[in-house]
Protein backbone atom coordinates (compact mmCIF):
# COMPACT_ATOMS: atom_id res chain seq x y z
CA UNK A 1 0.00 0.00 0.00
CA UNK A 2 3.02 2.11 0.82
CA UNK A 3 3.06 2.70 -3.53
CA UNK A 4 0.12 3.83 -3.52
CA UNK A 5 0.18 6.39 -0.91
CA UNK A 6 3.42 7.90 -2.53
CA UNK A 7 2.41 7.55 -5.86
CA UNK A 8 -0.95 9.67 -4.63
CA UNK A 9 1.40 12.59 -3.01
CA UNK A 10 3.48 12.54 -6.00
CA UNK A 11 -0.37 13.59 -7.77
CA UNK A 12 -1.66 15.71 -5.30
CA UNK A 13 -0.62 19.35 -4.31
CA UNK A 14 -2.31 20.03 -0.93
CA UNK A 15 -2.60 23.34 -1.50
CA UNK A 16 -5.05 22.63 -3.91
CA UNK A 17 -6.67 19.71 -1.80
CA UNK A 18 -6.71 22.01 1.41
CA UNK A 19 -7.60 25.43 -0.76
CA UNK A 20 -11.42 23.03 -1.67
CA UNK A 21 -12.04 23.92 1.62
CA UNK A 22 -10.43 27.09 3.35
CA UNK A 23 -9.47 30.27 1.84
CA UNK A 24 -5.45 30.02 1.89
CA UNK A 25 -3.37 33.30 1.33
CA UNK A 26 0.50 33.13 0.32
CA UNK A 27 2.33 34.20 3.40
CA UNK A 28 5.90 34.06 1.90
CA UNK A 29 7.02 30.28 0.73
CA UNK A 30 4.34 29.22 2.37
CA UNK A 31 0.33 29.75 2.80
CA UNK A 32 -2.11 30.55 5.94
CA UNK A 33 -5.64 30.42 6.49
CA UNK A 34 -7.94 30.97 9.73
CA UNK A 35 -8.04 27.54 11.16
CA UNK A 36 -11.45 25.16 9.87
CA UNK A 37 -10.59 23.43 12.95
CA UNK A 38 -11.02 26.05 16.12
CA UNK A 39 -12.43 29.61 16.43
CA UNK A 40 -9.35 32.31 15.47
CA UNK A 41 -9.87 35.61 14.32
CA UNK A 42 -5.77 35.75 13.39
CA UNK A 43 -4.98 33.07 10.80
CA UNK A 44 -2.53 30.65 12.70
CA UNK A 45 -2.98 27.50 9.96
CA UNK A 46 0.17 27.32 7.48
CA UNK A 47 0.64 24.68 4.46
CA UNK A 48 3.96 23.87 3.15
CA UNK A 49 3.69 23.58 -0.72
CA UNK A 50 7.29 22.49 -0.46
CA UNK A 51 6.81 19.87 2.01
CA UNK A 52 2.94 18.68 1.80
CA UNK A 53 2.17 19.73 5.29
CA UNK A 54 0.01 21.56 7.52
CA UNK A 55 -0.14 22.32 10.76
CA UNK A 56 -2.04 24.95 13.03
CA UNK A 57 0.14 27.04 15.92
CA UNK A 58 -3.37 27.68 17.61
CA UNK A 59 -5.03 23.84 18.15
CA UNK A 60 -1.98 21.70 17.45
CA UNK A 61 -3.22 19.80 14.53
CA UNK A 62 -1.41 19.29 11.35
CA UNK A 63 -0.29 16.52 9.29
CA UNK A 64 -0.34 15.86 5.52
CA UNK A 65 -3.06 15.84 2.72
CA UNK A 66 -4.69 12.50 4.52
CA UNK A 67 -4.63 13.72 7.39
CA UNK A 68 -6.56 16.59 6.47
CA UNK A 69 -8.76 14.56 4.67
CA UNK A 70 -9.39 12.24 8.14
CA UNK A 71 -9.80 15.50 10.11
CA UNK A 72 -12.30 17.94 7.93
CA UNK A 73 -14.40 14.81 6.59
CA UNK A 74 -14.60 12.69 9.74
CA UNK A 75 -13.18 9.91 7.35
CA UNK A 76 -10.93 6.61 8.34
CA UNK A 77 -7.51 6.63 6.72
CA UNK A 78 -8.73 3.91 4.53
CA UNK A 79 -11.90 6.00 3.36
CA UNK A 80 -9.66 9.30 3.26
CA UNK A 81 -6.86 6.66 1.03
CA UNK A 82 -9.45 6.39 -0.74
CA UNK A 83 -11.26 9.56 -1.69
CA UNK A 84 -7.83 10.68 -2.56
CA UNK A 85 -7.24 7.92 -4.75
CA UNK A 86 -9.87 8.55 -6.97
CA UNK A 87 -9.27 12.09 -7.36
CA UNK A 88 -5.62 11.49 -8.23
CA UNK A 89 -6.23 8.35 -10.52
CA UNK A 90 -4.33 5.78 -8.41
CA UNK A 91 -6.10 2.26 -8.80
CA UNK A 92 -5.80 0.66 -5.15
CA UNK A 93 -5.36 -3.10 -4.37
CA UNK A 94 -8.04 -5.15 -2.66
CA UNK A 95 -8.10 -5.06 1.28
CA UNK A 96 -5.31 -7.10 2.81
CA UNK A 97 -6.08 -9.62 5.95
CA UNK A 98 -4.13 -7.40 7.80
CA UNK A 99 -6.06 -4.12 8.09
CA UNK A 100 -7.87 -3.00 10.79
CA UNK A 101 -10.78 -4.67 11.77
CA UNK A 102 -13.06 -1.71 12.69
CA UNK A 103 -12.26 0.43 9.33
CA UNK A 104 -13.64 -3.54 7.75
CA UNK A 105 -16.32 -3.30 9.46
CA UNK A 106 -17.29 0.18 9.38
CA UNK A 107 -17.20 -0.66 5.31
CA UNK A 108 -19.07 -3.29 5.59
CA UNK A 109 -22.09 -1.38 6.86
CA UNK A 110 -21.74 1.54 4.02
CA UNK A 111 -21.72 -1.43 1.62
CA UNK A 112 -24.71 -2.45 3.09
CA UNK A 113 -26.08 1.09 3.29
CA UNK A 114 -25.54 1.41 -0.31
CA UNK A 115 -27.49 -1.79 -1.62
CA UNK A 116 -30.35 -0.13 0.25
CA UNK A 117 -30.75 3.02 -0.94
CA UNK A 118 -30.44 1.00 -4.75
CA UNK A 119 -33.18 -1.09 -3.25
CA UNK A 120 -35.35 1.72 -2.25
CA UNK A 121 -34.87 3.64 -5.77
CA UNK A 122 -35.90 0.72 -7.51
CA UNK A 123 -39.09 0.42 -5.54
CA UNK A 124 -39.73 4.38 -5.82
CA UNK A 125 -39.26 3.95 -10.14
CA UNK A 126 -40.37 0.29 -10.55
CA UNK A 127 -43.25 -0.28 -8.49
CA UNK A 128 -46.70 0.53 -7.87
CA UNK A 129 -46.62 1.92 -4.55
CA UNK A 130 -43.72 3.49 -5.48
CA UNK A 131 -45.41 5.11 -8.80
CA UNK A 132 -47.87 6.60 -5.98
CA UNK A 133 -44.88 8.54 -4.02
CA UNK A 134 -43.44 9.89 -7.48
CA UNK A 135 -47.42 11.55 -8.03
CA UNK A 136 -46.85 12.77 -4.83
CA UNK A 137 -43.49 14.20 -5.05
CA UNK A 138 -43.79 15.89 -8.14
CA UNK A 139 -47.21 17.52 -6.83
CA UNK A 140 -44.52 18.78 -3.70
CA UNK A 141 -42.82 20.48 -6.89
CA UNK A 142 -40.11 18.26 -6.98
CA UNK A 143 -38.70 16.84 -10.79
CA UNK A 144 -37.52 13.58 -11.80
CA UNK A 145 -33.99 14.85 -12.28
CA UNK A 146 -33.80 15.84 -8.73
CA UNK A 147 -35.81 12.85 -7.30
CA UNK A 148 -33.01 11.19 -8.64
CA UNK A 149 -29.91 13.50 -8.03
CA UNK A 150 -31.05 13.24 -3.88
CA UNK A 151 -31.69 9.38 -4.86
CA UNK A 152 -34.96 9.50 -3.06
CA UNK A 153 -36.49 6.24 -2.56
CA UNK A 154 -39.60 4.28 -1.08
CA UNK A 155 -40.02 1.20 1.15
CA UNK A 156 -42.51 -1.02 0.69
CA UNK A 157 -45.24 -2.08 2.88
CA UNK A 158 -44.30 -5.53 4.44
CA UNK A 159 -42.02 -6.89 7.26
CA UNK A 160 -38.83 -7.93 6.08
CA UNK A 161 -38.20 -6.70 2.63
CA UNK A 162 -35.32 -5.12 3.01
CA UNK A 163 -33.82 -7.94 5.36
CA UNK A 164 -34.47 -10.73 3.11
CA UNK A 165 -33.50 -8.40 0.15
CA UNK A 166 -29.72 -8.38 1.77
CA UNK A 167 -29.34 -11.37 3.16
CA UNK A 168 -29.77 -12.46 -0.44
CA UNK A 169 -27.08 -10.57 -1.23
CA UNK A 170 -24.86 -12.64 1.23
CA UNK A 171 -25.05 -10.10 4.06
CA UNK A 172 -25.22 -11.33 7.70
CA UNK A 173 -28.37 -10.15 9.39
CA UNK A 174 -26.12 -9.43 12.36
CA UNK A 175 -24.34 -6.46 10.05
CA UNK A 176 -28.07 -5.42 8.49
CA UNK A 177 -29.21 -4.93 12.29
CA UNK A 178 -26.10 -3.06 13.12
CA UNK A 179 -26.86 -0.54 9.63
CA UNK A 180 -30.10 0.50 11.38
CA UNK A 181 -32.25 -1.18 9.02
CA UNK A 182 -33.64 -4.08 10.95
CA UNK A 183 -35.06 -3.84 14.20
CA UNK A 184 -34.82 -7.56 16.34
CA UNK A 185 -37.25 -9.08 18.30
CA UNK A 186 -36.31 -8.57 22.24
CA UNK A 187 -35.08 -12.23 23.91
CA UNK A 188 -35.47 -14.37 20.17
CA UNK A 189 -32.81 -16.57 18.22
CA UNK A 190 -30.63 -14.59 15.85
CA UNK A 191 -32.98 -16.36 12.92
CA UNK A 192 -34.25 -14.09 10.13
CA UNK A 193 -37.72 -14.20 11.29
CA UNK A 194 -36.83 -12.64 14.25
CA UNK A 195 -36.06 -9.67 12.54
CA UNK A 196 -38.05 -6.96 10.69
CA UNK A 197 -37.58 -3.99 8.38
CA UNK A 198 -37.41 -0.92 10.34
CA UNK A 199 -38.58 1.42 7.18
CA UNK A 200 -42.04 0.13 6.00
CA UNK A 201 -44.51 1.87 3.84
CA UNK A 202 -42.27 5.43 3.63
CA UNK A 203 -40.84 8.01 1.52
CA UNK A 204 -36.88 7.26 1.55
CA UNK A 205 -34.52 10.11 2.22
CA UNK A 206 -30.85 8.49 2.47
CA UNK A 207 -28.40 10.90 4.28
CA UNK A 208 -25.07 11.27 3.58
CA UNK A 209 -21.73 12.48 4.91
CA UNK A 210 -19.96 15.24 3.36
CA UNK A 211 -18.08 13.25 0.72
CA UNK A 212 -21.35 11.51 -0.37
CA UNK A 213 -21.77 8.26 0.98
CA UNK A 214 -25.20 7.13 2.46
CA UNK A 215 -24.84 6.86 6.17
CA UNK A 216 -28.34 6.34 7.47
CA UNK A 217 -32.02 7.39 6.16
CA UNK A 218 -34.95 9.95 7.16
CA UNK A 219 -38.49 7.84 6.26
CA UNK A 220 -41.62 9.50 5.86
CA UNK A 221 -45.03 7.84 6.18
CA UNK A 222 -46.96 7.61 2.76
CA UNK A 223 -49.30 10.69 3.03
CA UNK A 224 -52.61 9.68 3.40
CA UNK A 225 -51.60 6.35 5.49
CA UNK A 226 -51.49 5.65 8.96
CA UNK A 227 -50.87 9.23 10.44
CA UNK A 228 -51.35 7.99 13.61
CA UNK A 229 -47.64 6.96 13.47
CA UNK A 230 -44.53 9.00 14.07
CA UNK A 231 -44.10 11.37 10.63
CA UNK A 232 -41.01 10.93 10.39
CA UNK A 233 -38.63 8.25 11.53
CA UNK A 234 -34.76 8.21 11.61
CA UNK A 235 -31.68 5.94 11.31
CA UNK A 236 -30.95 5.03 15.21
CA UNK A 237 -27.63 5.70 16.18
CA UNK A 238 -24.68 3.41 14.60
CA UNK A 239 -21.35 3.11 13.92
CA UNK A 240 -20.98 5.58 10.82
CA UNK A 241 -24.35 7.73 11.65
CA UNK A 242 -24.17 10.00 14.48
CA UNK A 243 -27.38 12.63 14.36
CA UNK A 244 -25.25 15.30 16.21
CA UNK A 245 -22.78 15.14 13.21
CA UNK A 246 -25.57 14.95 10.28
CA UNK A 247 -26.35 18.00 8.15
CA UNK A 248 -28.82 16.86 5.42
CA UNK A 249 -27.59 17.74 1.89
CA UNK A 250 -24.22 18.90 3.22
CA UNK A 251 -22.50 16.84 0.10
CA UNK A 252 -24.58 18.92 -2.25
CA UNK A 253 -24.36 22.07 -0.26
CA UNK A 254 -20.55 22.48 1.03
CA UNK A 255 -18.56 23.96 -2.08
CA UNK A 256 -21.39 26.05 -3.15
CA UNK A 257 -21.21 27.47 0.30
CA UNK A 258 -17.30 28.33 0.19
CA UNK A 259 -17.52 29.81 -3.10
CA UNK A 260 -20.89 32.17 -2.11
CA UNK A 261 -19.64 32.35 1.62
CA UNK A 262 -22.56 31.57 3.14
CA UNK A 263 -25.35 28.51 3.94
CA UNK A 264 -29.02 28.60 4.02
CA UNK A 265 -29.83 26.61 7.20
CA UNK A 266 -33.56 25.21 7.07
CA UNK A 267 -35.66 22.49 9.08
CA UNK A 268 -36.41 19.27 6.52
CA UNK A 269 -35.05 17.35 3.35
CA UNK A 270 -38.10 18.69 1.62
CA UNK A 271 -36.91 22.55 1.88
CA UNK A 272 -33.16 21.48 0.83
CA UNK A 273 -34.51 19.30 -2.01
CA UNK A 274 -36.69 22.25 -3.52
CA UNK A 275 -34.36 25.75 -2.68
CA UNK A 276 -31.74 22.79 -4.28
CA UNK A 277 -33.77 22.56 -7.09
CA UNK A 278 -34.71 26.26 -7.76
CA UNK A 279 -30.71 26.77 -7.51
CA UNK A 280 -29.84 27.34 -4.08
CA UNK A 281 -27.40 24.33 -3.82
CA UNK A 282 -25.75 25.68 -0.66
CA UNK A 283 -28.40 24.57 1.44
CA UNK A 284 -28.51 21.96 4.26
CA UNK A 285 -31.30 21.21 6.97
CA UNK A 286 -30.48 19.86 11.01
CA UNK A 287 -33.03 16.90 9.90
CA UNK A 288 -35.14 16.37 12.90
CA UNK A 289 -32.81 17.35 15.88
CA UNK A 290 -31.79 20.78 17.21
CA UNK A 291 -28.65 22.54 15.80
CA UNK A 292 -25.20 21.51 17.95
CA UNK A 293 -22.22 22.45 17.92
CA UNK A 294 -20.64 19.66 16.35
CA UNK A 295 -23.09 20.29 13.08
CA UNK A 296 -21.73 23.88 13.32
CA UNK A 297 -18.37 23.22 13.27
CA UNK A 298 -19.01 21.30 9.61
CA UNK A 299 -20.54 24.57 8.24
CA UNK A 300 -17.54 26.36 9.59
CA UNK A 301 -15.55 24.20 7.74
CA UNK A 302 -17.01 26.03 4.30
CA UNK A 303 -18.16 29.60 6.10
CA UNK A 304 -18.89 31.86 9.06
CA UNK A 305 -22.00 33.09 7.61
CA UNK A 306 -24.93 31.54 8.19
CA UNK A 307 -28.67 32.68 7.11
CA UNK A 308 -31.02 30.69 8.75
CA UNK A 309 -35.10 29.97 7.69
CA UNK A 310 -36.88 28.41 10.06
CA UNK A 311 -40.82 27.58 10.41
CA UNK A 312 -42.15 31.05 11.52
CA UNK A 313 -44.92 29.88 13.89
CA UNK A 314 -43.75 29.61 17.87
CA UNK A 315 -41.69 26.72 17.59
CA UNK A 316 -39.82 27.26 14.20
CA UNK A 317 -38.75 30.96 16.30
CA UNK A 318 -38.11 29.19 19.38
CA UNK A 319 -35.60 26.89 17.39
CA UNK A 320 -34.11 30.02 15.09
CA UNK A 321 -33.35 31.64 18.40
CA UNK A 322 -32.06 28.59 20.63
CA UNK A 323 -29.94 27.68 17.22
CA UNK A 324 -28.18 31.18 16.48
CA UNK A 325 -27.18 31.75 20.42
CA UNK A 326 -25.15 28.09 19.81
CA UNK A 327 -23.61 30.12 16.47
CA UNK A 328 -22.81 33.07 18.26
CA UNK A 329 -20.94 30.98 20.87
CA UNK A 330 -19.19 29.82 17.59
CA UNK A 331 -18.67 33.27 16.59
CA UNK A 332 -20.61 32.64 13.70
CA UNK A 333 -22.67 35.73 11.49
CA UNK A 334 -26.40 34.74 11.53
CA UNK A 335 -28.78 36.38 9.33
CA UNK A 336 -32.98 35.37 9.73
CA UNK A 337 -35.01 35.16 6.76
CA UNK A 338 -38.67 35.44 7.00
CA UNK A 339 -41.64 35.38 4.73
CA UNK A 340 -45.38 36.65 5.45
CA UNK A 341 -46.97 33.59 4.04
CA UNK A 342 -45.73 31.60 7.21
CA UNK A 343 -44.78 28.38 4.42
CA UNK A 344 -42.03 26.13 4.82
CA UNK A 345 -39.10 27.07 2.40
CA UNK A 346 -40.45 24.27 0.44
CA UNK A 347 -43.99 25.98 -0.08
CA UNK A 348 -42.16 28.90 -1.04
CA UNK A 349 -40.21 27.92 -3.90
CA UNK A 350 -43.03 26.57 -5.49
CA UNK A 351 -45.14 29.51 -4.66
CA UNK A 352 -42.50 32.17 -5.89
CA UNK A 353 -39.12 31.12 -6.50
CA UNK A 354 -37.97 34.36 -6.70
CA UNK A 355 -39.60 36.26 -4.33
CA UNK A 356 -38.40 33.21 -1.52
CA UNK A 357 -34.90 34.16 -2.81
CA UNK A 358 -34.88 38.07 -2.45
CA UNK A 359 -35.79 37.01 0.75
CA UNK A 360 -33.06 35.27 1.27
CA UNK A 361 -30.97 38.22 -0.07
CA UNK A 362 -32.64 40.33 2.45
CA UNK A 363 -32.28 38.28 5.38
CA UNK A 364 -32.09 40.80 8.36
CA UNK A 365 -28.87 40.42 11.14
CA UNK A 366 -30.29 38.40 13.75
CA UNK A 367 -29.95 40.51 16.48
CA UNK A 368 -31.87 43.21 15.08
CA UNK A 369 -33.91 40.42 13.81
CA UNK A 370 -34.81 38.83 17.59
CA UNK A 371 -34.19 42.77 19.05
CA UNK A 372 -37.47 44.08 16.83
CA UNK A 373 -39.18 40.56 17.73
CA UNK A 374 -38.90 41.24 20.96
CA UNK A 375 -39.57 45.10 21.22
CA UNK A 376 -43.08 44.44 19.09
CA UNK A 377 -46.13 45.20 21.10
CA UNK A 378 -43.83 46.27 24.37
CA UNK A 379 -44.09 49.31 26.40
CA UNK A 380 -40.22 50.66 26.60
CA UNK A 381 -41.31 53.38 28.91
CA UNK A 382 -43.12 50.80 31.12
CA UNK A 383 -40.31 49.12 33.73
CA UNK A 384 -42.06 45.57 33.83
CA UNK A 385 -41.60 45.30 29.96
CA UNK A 386 -38.20 46.42 30.35
CA UNK A 387 -37.90 43.97 32.48
CA UNK A 388 -39.28 41.05 30.08
CA UNK A 389 -37.32 42.09 27.17
CA UNK A 390 -33.83 41.89 29.22
CA UNK A 391 -35.31 38.50 30.13
CA UNK A 392 -35.86 37.24 26.76
CA UNK A 393 -32.20 38.92 25.01
CA UNK A 394 -30.22 37.80 27.92
CA UNK A 395 -29.54 34.44 26.80
CA UNK A 396 -28.35 35.53 23.45
CA UNK A 397 -26.07 38.80 24.70
CA UNK A 398 -24.61 36.40 26.96
CA UNK A 399 -24.34 33.69 24.54
CA UNK A 400 -21.84 35.86 22.04
CA UNK A 401 -18.17 34.44 23.00
CA UNK A 402 -16.68 37.53 21.56
CA UNK A 403 -16.54 40.07 23.30
CA UNK A 404 -16.27 43.42 20.91
CA UNK A 405 -19.63 41.75 19.86
CA UNK A 406 -21.16 41.13 23.20
CA UNK A 407 -20.03 44.91 24.22
CA UNK A 408 -21.67 45.93 20.82
CA UNK A 409 -25.12 44.36 21.32
CA UNK A 410 -25.31 45.26 25.37
CA UNK A 411 -25.06 49.04 24.09
CA UNK A 412 -27.26 48.54 21.56
CA UNK A 413 -30.05 47.24 23.55
CA UNK A 414 -29.19 49.51 26.36
CA UNK A 415 -30.07 52.71 23.92
CA UNK A 416 -33.36 51.44 22.51
CA UNK A 417 -34.31 50.88 26.20
CA UNK A 418 -32.93 54.42 27.30
CA UNK A 419 -30.72 52.51 30.56
CA UNK A 420 -26.96 52.83 31.10
CA UNK A 421 -24.41 50.16 29.60
CA UNK A 422 -23.46 49.44 33.16
CA UNK A 423 -27.04 48.87 34.89
CA UNK A 424 -27.61 46.56 31.58
CA UNK A 425 -24.23 44.42 31.64
CA UNK A 426 -24.95 43.90 35.40
CA UNK A 427 -28.24 42.66 34.77
CA UNK A 428 -27.13 40.63 32.13
CA UNK A 429 -24.53 39.09 34.10
CA UNK A 430 -27.25 38.20 36.70
CA UNK A 431 -28.52 35.89 34.24
CA UNK A 432 -25.64 34.49 32.53
CA UNK A 433 -26.72 31.84 30.53
CA UNK A 434 -23.95 30.64 28.75
CA UNK A 435 -24.89 28.87 25.09
CA UNK A 436 -22.11 27.24 25.23
CA UNK A 437 -21.67 25.22 28.86
CA UNK A 438 -21.09 21.65 27.23
CA UNK A 439 -17.84 23.24 24.78
CA UNK A 440 -15.36 21.69 24.79
CA UNK A 441 -12.52 23.07 27.16
CA UNK A 442 -9.90 24.76 25.07
CA UNK A 443 -7.04 22.26 24.63
CA UNK A 444 -4.14 24.08 23.82
CA UNK A 445 -0.95 22.26 23.69
CA UNK A 446 1.90 23.20 26.63
CA UNK A 447 4.65 21.84 25.93
CA UNK A 448 5.82 20.75 29.77
CA UNK A 449 9.34 22.10 28.68
CA UNK A 450 8.32 25.28 27.89
CA UNK A 451 9.86 27.00 30.77
CA UNK A 452 10.21 30.02 30.44
CA UNK A 453 12.08 30.93 33.57
CA UNK A 454 14.74 28.76 32.72
CA UNK A 455 15.56 29.41 28.73
CA UNK A 456 18.42 27.19 27.83
CA UNK A 457 20.16 29.35 25.04
CA UNK A 458 22.31 26.25 23.60
CA UNK A 459 19.09 23.78 23.69
CA UNK A 460 17.64 26.74 21.76
CA UNK A 461 20.15 26.85 19.11
CA UNK A 462 20.09 23.62 18.97
CA UNK A 463 17.04 23.54 17.66
CA UNK A 464 16.87 26.42 15.27
CA UNK A 465 19.81 24.25 13.67
CA UNK A 466 17.26 21.17 13.56
CA UNK A 467 14.45 23.73 12.24
CA UNK A 468 16.68 24.80 9.56
CA UNK A 469 17.84 20.88 8.65
CA UNK A 470 14.36 19.61 8.18
CA UNK A 471 13.34 22.59 6.21
CA UNK A 472 16.17 22.14 3.37
CA UNK A 473 16.71 18.18 2.86
CA UNK A 474 19.77 19.14 0.88
CA UNK A 475 21.39 21.19 3.30
CA UNK A 476 20.69 18.38 5.93
CA UNK A 477 22.49 15.60 4.58
CA UNK A 478 25.52 17.97 3.73
CA UNK A 479 26.00 19.76 7.21
CA UNK A 480 25.60 16.71 9.22
CA UNK A 481 28.83 15.29 7.08
CA UNK A 482 30.26 18.45 7.61
CA UNK A 483 29.43 18.92 11.11
CA UNK A 484 29.11 15.62 12.59
CA UNK A 485 32.08 16.02 15.00
CA UNK A 486 30.74 18.95 16.12
CA UNK A 487 27.21 17.72 16.63
CA UNK A 488 28.61 14.90 19.06
CA UNK A 489 30.81 17.22 20.72
CA UNK A 490 28.29 20.35 21.54
CA UNK A 491 24.70 18.30 21.40
CA UNK A 492 23.97 17.48 24.68
CA UNK A 493 20.12 16.55 24.11
CA UNK A 494 19.62 13.07 22.63
CA UNK A 495 16.43 13.77 21.16
CA UNK A 496 17.99 16.05 18.48
CA UNK A 497 20.60 14.15 18.11
CA UNK A 498 19.06 11.04 16.93
CA UNK A 499 16.58 12.81 15.05
CA UNK A 500 19.28 14.78 13.06
CA UNK A 501 21.59 12.07 12.61
CA UNK A 502 19.84 8.62 13.05
CA UNK A 503 16.36 9.56 11.90
CA UNK A 504 17.59 11.68 9.50
CA UNK A 505 20.22 8.74 7.66
CA UNK A 506 16.60 5.99 8.34
CA UNK A 507 14.58 8.47 5.99
CA UNK A 508 17.13 10.13 3.65
CA UNK A 509 17.46 13.26 5.05
CA UNK A 510 13.79 13.98 3.74
CA UNK A 511 11.26 15.66 6.50
CA UNK A 512 7.98 14.37 4.80
CA UNK A 513 9.05 10.62 5.03
CA UNK A 514 10.12 11.67 8.59
CA UNK A 515 6.67 12.82 9.79
CA UNK A 516 5.71 9.28 8.03
CA UNK A 517 7.58 7.18 10.28
CA UNK A 518 7.43 8.82 13.56
CA UNK A 519 4.82 7.28 15.53
CA UNK A 520 5.30 10.05 18.27
CA UNK A 521 2.41 12.35 17.74
CA UNK A 522 3.75 15.49 20.28
CA UNK A 523 6.88 14.93 18.18
CA UNK A 524 5.38 15.37 15.15
CA UNK A 525 3.01 18.37 16.33
CA UNK A 526 6.76 19.68 17.87
CA UNK A 527 8.65 19.13 14.06
CA UNK A 528 5.70 20.64 12.09
CA UNK A 529 5.55 23.71 14.63
CA UNK A 530 9.30 23.98 14.45
CA UNK A 531 9.36 23.48 10.61
CA UNK A 532 6.87 26.51 9.60
CA UNK A 533 8.60 28.78 12.56
CA UNK A 534 11.61 28.54 10.44
CA UNK A 535 10.35 28.65 7.06
CA UNK A 536 8.21 32.55 8.31
CA UNK A 537 11.79 33.26 10.12
CA UNK A 538 13.95 32.80 7.03
CA UNK A 539 11.60 33.27 4.41
CA UNK A 540 13.69 36.32 2.74
CA UNK A 541 16.68 33.99 2.74
CA UNK A 542 16.22 32.40 -0.57
CA UNK A 543 19.58 31.34 -2.19
CA UNK A 544 21.58 28.37 -0.77
CA UNK A 545 24.72 30.45 -0.36
CA UNK A 546 22.60 32.56 2.08
CA UNK A 547 21.19 29.50 3.92
CA UNK A 548 24.50 27.65 4.41
CA UNK A 549 25.99 30.53 5.91
CA UNK A 550 22.83 30.79 8.66
CA UNK A 551 24.00 27.39 9.48
CA UNK A 552 27.65 27.70 9.73
CA UNK A 553 26.50 30.89 12.09
CA UNK A 554 24.38 28.97 14.26
CA UNK A 555 27.39 26.43 14.66
CA UNK A 556 29.45 29.31 15.54
CA UNK A 557 27.10 30.56 18.44
CA UNK A 558 26.99 26.70 19.57
CA UNK A 559 30.17 26.28 20.15
CA UNK A 560 30.82 29.48 21.73
CA UNK A 561 27.83 29.15 24.15
CA UNK A 562 29.18 25.49 24.94
CA UNK A 563 32.55 26.71 25.69
CA UNK A 564 31.02 29.95 28.01
CA UNK A 565 28.92 27.05 29.92
CA UNK A 566 32.36 25.17 30.28
CA UNK A 567 34.39 28.34 31.10
CA UNK A 568 31.29 29.28 33.88
CA UNK A 569 31.69 25.88 35.48
CA UNK A 570 35.80 25.83 35.59
CA UNK A 571 35.79 29.37 36.88
CA UNK A 572 33.40 28.85 39.81
CA UNK A 573 35.70 25.38 40.64
CA UNK A 574 38.48 27.75 40.82
CA UNK A 575 36.93 30.07 42.98
CA UNK A 576 36.39 26.75 45.41
CA UNK A 577 40.44 26.14 45.28
CA UNK A 578 40.90 29.51 46.15
CA UNK A 579 38.85 29.15 49.23
CA UNK A 580 40.32 25.69 49.90
CA UNK A 581 44.23 27.05 49.31
CA UNK A 582 44.56 24.29 46.62
CA UNK A 583 47.18 25.41 44.79
CA UNK A 584 47.45 22.22 42.59
CA UNK A 585 44.47 21.94 41.98
CA UNK A 586 43.98 25.71 41.02
CA UNK A 587 46.60 25.57 38.66
CA UNK A 588 45.42 22.84 36.51
CA UNK A 589 41.91 23.83 36.56
CA UNK A 590 43.51 27.38 35.13
CA UNK A 591 45.28 25.14 32.67
CA UNK A 592 42.24 24.22 31.16
CA UNK A 593 40.50 27.35 31.42
CA UNK A 594 43.44 28.56 28.94
CA UNK A 595 43.37 25.71 26.89
CA UNK A 596 39.37 25.56 26.72
CA UNK A 597 39.32 29.30 25.78
CA UNK A 598 41.91 28.49 22.41
CA UNK A 599 39.51 26.46 20.89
Amino acid sequence: MSQEIEAIKAKLNIVDLIGEYVRLQKAGNNWKACCPFHNEKTPSFSVSEDKQVWHCFGCGKGGDAFGFLMEIEGLSFREALENLAQKTGVELPKYSARENITNLEKNKIEDILEEATLFYEKQLWETEGGKKILEYLKGRGLEESTVRDFRLGYAPDGWRNIAQFLVGRNYKIGDILRAGLVIHKEGKSQEIENFYDRFRNRIMFPITNPVGKVIGYSARIVPGEDESQAKYINTPETEVYHKSNVLYGIDKAKMSAKEKDWILLVEGQMDVIATNQAGIKNTVAVSGTALTLEQLSIIKRYTKNIRMFFDMDEAGQKAAKRSAQLAFDKELNVSIVSIDSGKDAADAVKEDVQKFIKAIDGSAVAMNYFIEKTLRGRNKSDIEDKKKIIEELSGLINSFSNKIEREHWTREVAERLNISESALREEFGKRNFSASSNKDHNLNYINPSNNKNSYDKIKDIQIQIMGTFISDNSIWKEATRKYKGEISEYFNNPKIVEIILDKGKLYDFNFEKLLDGLNNLEQKKFLRELYFKNCEKNEEIVSAKDRWRVVDQYFVELKREVIRGKSAIIINEIKEAEKRGDKEELKRLTSKLMDLNKI
